[in-house]
């Protein structure tokens, strides 16, 4: 695989650097004592520390800041099954801005209660997270009101691309990344400035089993419209928007792609959890049993596994626990 290197993108992710560093403090990169040995280094990015718990505070930090005094007057709309949600209302906290998100009816309650304290309005759509995103759209036209998508945005892309930077500045011979994948904002970014910075790091793209919309869709060279399973990783599921540019992204810069069942997803979460004393959400999960999947394969190596958000209700942490 041949990836393209200094893209209009990579910029993006170059100039998101200087334009959050006052909003996001570099997240720590743990070493894990459990997946870690002699030969084998392996790290946790820890994105579940960002103060809305979760790494998409920084592509919304990154598009809010990028907008007009004029523009934010109107207020923002965007979709999100609560991560994205929460960093948008953050930044429209911050910034005075009036925000609406649109999200799952069946959304996770400690997500829900994340976003709503930042003041948001939020607005509870049936069936796919998709539709969150399709009615969002629609409601932002009709009202003439700034739309913020949750991956399908160089400037979203770009603020998740910063975790990139990061990681290069502390360990500069990577040798592989786990990152789960959902729209694929959070893969695209961190891939393409490794791309650049690193190219010998591979990228390894981490879905549930049962909602691996973005894996199939690449390797079927379209985005496929396809049902999603329930999944405790909340996080990356559901559908993809068409014509979005994360596609294309993930197609020609990641390395390999892995799902792993709910069983694994749990085992990978626990492990965490004891491993860091703090909180994961599924997600994270996801991206620890991809590791675990190919722990032989990266025998004495360097790797990174990226913690991307610690957003879990109290009943689902008990039950996995």
């Amino acid at each position: 695989m041949t990836k393209k290197i200094g893209t209009d993108q990579f910029i993006e992710i170059a100039r998101a650097s200087s334009r959050i560093r006052n909003v996001i403090d570099p997240t720590p990169l743990v070493k894990s004592k459990s997946l870690s040995d002699d030969g084998t280094s392996v790290y946790y990015k820890m994105e579940n520390l960002n103060p809305t718990g979760s790494f998409k505070l920084r592509g919304a930090a990154n598009k809010i800041l990028s907008m007009s005094q004029e523009e934010r007057k109107k207020g923002v709309v965007t979709a999100s099954t609560g991560n994205h949600g929460a960093g948008v209302g953050y930044m429209c906290q911050k910034t005075g801005t009036k925000g609406t998100v649109f999200g799952p009816a069946d959304m996770s309650q400690a997500k829900y209660d994340g976003m709503v304290s930042y003041g948001v309005e939020v607005v509870k759509n049936d069936g796919d997270p998709i539709n969150g995103e399709i009615n969002a759209r629609k409601y932002a036209s009709d009202n003439d009101i700034p739309f913020i998508s949750p991956y399908n945005d160089p400037l979203i892309v770009g603020g998740q691309g910063t975790i990139g930077f990061e990681l290069f500045a502390e360990i500069q011979d990577l040798d592989a990344v786990f990152i789960s994948l959902g729209g694929g904002g959070l893969m695209s970014g961190i891939a393409i400035a490794l791309a650049n910075l690193s190219p010998k790091t591979k990228i390894i793209a981490c879905s549930p089993t049962n909602s691996k919309v973005m894996q199939e869709s690449v390797a079927a060279g379209t985005v496929l419209d396809l049902p999603s399973e329930p999944t405790l990783s909340d996080g990356t599921a559901g559908g993809v928007e068409q014509g979005t540019i994360t596609f294309e992204y993930c197609r020609d810069y990641v390395d390999e792609f892995i799902d792993v069942s709910e069983d694994e997803l749990i085992t990978g979460l626990r492990i965490f959890i004891d491993d860091t004393n703090t909180i994961g959400e599924g997600a994270v999960g996801v991206a620890v049993a991809g590791y675990l999947r190919q722990k032989e394969k990266w025998q004495g190596k360097k790797i990174a596994i990226v913690a991307c958000g610690g957003n879990i209700s109290r009943n689902t942490l008990k039950e996995i626990l």
